[in-house]
């Protein structure tokens, strides 16, 4: 029996005291470092968190006084601009929308918490804030009180302009010079500002006003000699006006500087804290760095001491021990251990020792009778015991991967489907079978019974399925778009499949075992791109084709008769006629309920195999199929032009509309369905220049015209510069008397290469190009001046005026009463000797406006008349409301006069209406003496046409006005 020894005096004792007070201190340590780091590291950030917010809002409030800054510059940049009245409010509102968020940022960085010493330059900071403001908003109110520069230079430069047309001064060629070097000089100042062109202004003025006094017919009082004293008046307004500027510019960059260098300070005091900051936690570190170390190697050396003294205590026991255990192994059992000492090594000796004692009595028993069957039977046992456990862990380890791969498959959202080898359905989970419409039944079926489909819904043959395909060519099916019908829903669902087989090794080769195919619903995603499809080839308003997909069916029919010469189609383009006029006037809402009318007339006209497409605006275009005759192409026109010129009720306004159509016979010689397009709008092109609700067919001649008609807009934009324009005169005479009352001024183009050009064929195209207002104030300005030369030559011809056209485009520009008042006042000619014409469908144009400027017009003593009267769609309502003075019939119901009595009624009831208005009547066309007759019978009062002159030039009108026409003869 081997006595147990104190606690205390065991090696258990000793180990675990030496090690858990060299633990102890490391502890002790480590929490005294950890401690310290931690208090730094939480005052170090915090500090650098400040530090960083005030970068970031110093940073914000820069950009944001820079944004201020540029609209600043914007604004003084465009003072003396046209477009300064519209954008100042802008430059203003931007500048103070992006100065408050400034101050919003320096409010910010007030109150970041911290030490950072920035408290003077934020003080500092407000202060400039708003010295800058005050500069800004003194500016902006200098030039507000001074009104705007560009405001000051029109008024210089209409003060010069009248000075440079004074007729007086127009001989004197040195005046005419000083003139326009002070225009030139004025307007380098106004473009540059620099001071020097001022200089040049102001000495220009003073040579203009010594060549003035120069002149023998020079007066001091005259109002020469005031517009320039006005002059010089405005400039040195607007030098005055420029240099305030510029001070309070210098001003407000002074602020800027000041500002930039106060936020660079406030960054740099930032930076120097962070850094400062950074620095400290860095030295800290290393402090903390220095304890940890001395701490380790003061808890090193407690190890190594510990590890020696237990050294001594155990090596030298266990080598004892292990050299009689080694000899013992030998085999020599007569060993023992010879240990002194009170310790757990003293006791294992002596147990050790009695063991072996009785080992030594009972191993020569034992050993011969079970020594080598135990150790077999032990180690078979342990052997099948081991081989056992594997299977089973292995067993467990399957089922429970199995469970989890059918709850993954299972509640996959995508649908997969295991085949085997043979293609047999091995699994799948429940969103394949919903997404592939099968039931139980149907899955244990050899062949599995799916519809599918391709994308253009052609059904799939069962060996392209993704299966049969994969498992005869072994390599993956990807993304692969594929629709499943089933008789239970109208329309495919469709799904994205991909397919991939699987292999064994078997004998070295690889053999197919598995294809696996995954279903994912993409139904939706093709529903969308259906619906997107449809609209980009969809007009969204009438809900036909549009021009890309008209396109497509058009190349399709050109292929199509290149296959099949004898299957002719015809393709229609479709115009409305005063489309505009009826959006213009009714509004929007009108025009499109007119379109969508227009598309349910030309859907009921056409056949299922027929297309009608909506190309844009009032423009349709319609593709009829197997037309192997013009003749029918021209009936289903008719119809159409038949039903479109019925009156139709839109939004409680009766609207009457025609169409002009072109038509063009595809065959063979077209190459692209744009060419075929093309002519047909030429054809519906010419068809509105012979006339609204026609059609026409296009031929060669057509093209040729429609190239000329490119060239005639290209040479137009010229025209004007190179003055190829004419005015002629044709006479207005009194019926009874024969009395000359005055000319219509008609204008003519002299092309260099064409000859002369008639206003019908070249104003359309200057109204689209947008020439129609230049050349209509040059046709004002030339008859005005014509006029004032004939009144002033022919004294006795007082009465006389010129009639001038009013295009509707110059009629709607807003300066149009200033141009007339100007070119009056330019030519010399008072306002009883000029007279405007207008058409009845511009009257219908946007009527407030127009009534307006006409009423304007007539207070400034202009006459107004109605050209081609009867032709439009004015009411006598509208003839009540206008300012109109005269009627003039329109030349179609004149020709007739004699023969139509529809016509002579036509007229009759013209003239008494414009009797009943107070308003004269002038006849135009008026070509027979039997025409002039009759219309003295009906009562009219004057005429005009080939019966008194043809147009004439400004020459031949001179030698017309020294010869009357002669009156009427007696009835």
């Amino acid at each position: 029996m081997v006595n147990r020894l104190p606690w205390p005096k065991t090696i258990r004792a000793q180990l675990r005291l030496g090690f858990g007070a060299i633990l102890l201190v490391s502890c002790v340590s480590s929490a005294i470092g950890y401690s310290s780091l931690q208090r730094l590291r939480t005052s170090s950030q915090a500090s650098l968190d400040s530090a960083a917010r005030v970068r970031e809002l110093s940073l914000e409030l820069q950009v944001n006084f820079l944004q201020a800054r540029q609209a600043e510059k914007d604004y003084l940049r465009e003072w003396r601009m046209a477009s300064f009245r519209d954008n100042a409010q802008r430059y203003i509102v931007t500048n103070h929308a992006f100065l408050t968020a400034a101050q919003d940022n320096l409010a910010s960085l007030e109150t970041i918490p911290g030490d950072i010493a920035i408290g003077d330059e934020l003080d500092l900071l407000a202060a400039l804030f708003i010295n800058y403001m005050s500069a800004f908003e003194a500016t902006a109110d200098r030039i507000a009180d001074g009104g705007a520069g560009y405001e000051l230079y029109q008024e210089l430069h209409r003060t010069l302009r009248f000075l440079a047309e004074e007729v007086t001064l127009v001989e004197n060629a040195r005046i005419q010079r000083l003139l326009w070097e002070l225009v030139a000089n004025g307007q380098a100042f106004f473009n540059t500002g620099d001071l020097q062109y001022i200089n040049d202004v102001k000495l220009g003025l003073g040579q203009l006003n010594e060549a003035l006094a120069s002149l023998e017919t020079y007066d001091d009082t005259s109002p020469l000699n005031d517009l320039s004293q006005a002059y010089l008046a405005n400039l040195n307004d607007l030098l005055l006006l420029n240099q305030q500027i510029r001070v309070n510019s210098i001003i407000s960059a002074n602020i800027n500087q000041e500002i930039n260098q106060l936020i660079e300070s406030i960054s740099g005091t930032t930076e120097a804290q962070a850094a400062q900051a950074r620095q400290q936690l860095a030295q800290t570190a290393r402090q903390t760095s220095l304890a940890l170390l001395t701490t380790s190697i003061m808890a090193l050396g407690l190890t190594v001491w510990a590890s020696l003294w237990l050294g001594r205590r155990i090596i030298g026991p266990l080598t004892a021990l292990a050299a009689t255990a080694e000899s013992i192994a030998q085999g020599n059992l007569d060993q023992s251990l010879k240990l002194t000492g009170a310790d757990e090594f003293t006791t294992v000796a002596m147990a050790f020792n009695q063991m072996m004692a009785q080992l030594r009595q009972n191993l020569a028993t034992l050993e011969q009778q079970v020594s080598d069957r135990t150790r077999a039977l032990a180690a078979a046992n342990q052997t099948l015991q081991g081989q056992t456990e594997a299977l089973e862990l292995a067993l467990q380890q399957l089922q429970r991967s199995e469970t989890e791969y059918r709850q993954l498959i299972e509640n996959l959202h995508t649908g997969v489907v295991v085949h085997g080898a043979d293609g047999r359905i091995e699994m799948g989970n429940q969103r394949a079978w919903d997404l592939l419409q099968l039931s139980p039944a149907d899955i244990a079926e050899p062949s599995v019974p799916v519809n599918f489909v391709d994308e253009m819904g052609a059904p799939l043959p069962a060996e392209n399925h993704p299966v049969h395909q994969v498992l005869s060519s072994q390599v993956p099916l990807q993304n692969v778009v594929l629709g499943i019908r089933s008789p239970a829903r109208p329309d495919s669902s469709w799904v994205l499949v991909n397919a991939f087989p699987t292999f064994e090794e078997t004998a070295g080769d690889r053999i197919l075992s598995q294809v696996i195919v995954t279903f994912i619903d993409i139904s939706d995603r093709k529903l969308a791109e259906e619906e997107l499809r449809y609209q980009a080839m969809h007009d969204a308003l009438t809900g036909l084709p549009n021009r890309v997909l008209f396109a497509q069916h058009l190349d399709h029919a050109l292929q199509r008769i290149k296959r099949h010469p004898d299957r002719r189609f015809a393709v229609l383009f479709i115009d409305l006629d005063r489309f505009k006029v009826i959006n213009d006037s009714l509004g929007h809402l009108v025009g499109d309920q007119l379109l969508i009318q227009v598309a349910t007339i030309l859907k009921r006209h056409v056949r299922t195999s027929d297309m009608v497409a909506r190309l844009g605006g009032d423009e349709f275009v319609v593709l009829l199929e197997h037309m192997s005759e013009p003749r029918e192409v021209i009936q289903v026109v008719e119809r159409i032009q038949t039903d479109t010129r019925l009156p139709m009720h839109l939004a409680e306004h009766t609207v009457f509309t025609s169409a002009s159509i072109g038509i063009a016979m595809g065959g063979e010689n077209y190459a692209t369905g744009e060419d075929i397009l093309r002519d047909a709008d030429n054809a519906m092109y010419w068809a509105k220049t012979q006339g609204k609700s026609r059609y026409a067919v296009f031929d060669p001649d057509m093209h040729q015209s429609a190239i000329r008609l490119f060239e005639l807009e290209t040479s137009l934009r010229q025209a004007l510069e190179r003055e190829q324009f004419s005015l002629y005169y044709q006479p207005i005479v009194c019926l009874g008397t024969g009395k000359l009352l005055g000319f219509e001024a008609l204008v003519r183009w002299q092309h260099p290469e064409h000859g002369l050009i008639a206003p019908g064929e070249f104003l359309p195209i200057a109204k689209e190009t947008g020439l129609m207002v230049p050349l209509s104030e040059w046709i004002f300005q030339t008859a005005c001046r014509q006029m004032a030369c004939w009144l002033r030559q022919f004294p006795t011809a007082k009465d006389l005026s010129v009639s001038v056209n009013v295009a509707a485009d110059q009629l709607k520009d807003a300066d149009f009463l200033e141009f007339l008042d100007q070119t009056l006042v330019q030519a010399g000619l008072k306002a009883i000797a000029l007279k405007l014409e207008v058409t009845e469908n511009l009257l219908l144009e946007n009527v407030d406006k127009v009534l307006a400027t006409l009423l304007k017009v007539q207070k400034r003593g202009i006459e107004i008349s109605i050209d081609d009267f009867g032709t439009g769609y004015s009411s006598l309502s509208y003839l009540k409301q206008f300012p109109i003075n005269t009627l003039k019939i329109d030349k179609s119901f004149v020709d007739d006069l004699g023969h139509d009595r529809e016509d002579a009624s036509i007229v009759k009831a013209i003239i008494q209406i414009a009797q009943s208005l107070k308003m004269n009547v002038v006849a135009e066309g008026v070509e027979t003496e039997a025409q002039r007759q009759r219309l003295q019978q009906l009562g009219c009062d004057a005429c005009q046409g080939y019966l008194v002159s043809r147009p004439l030039a400004s020459e031949q009108a001179t030698d017309f006005i020294q010869r009357p026409f002669p009156p009427s003869p007696p009835r």
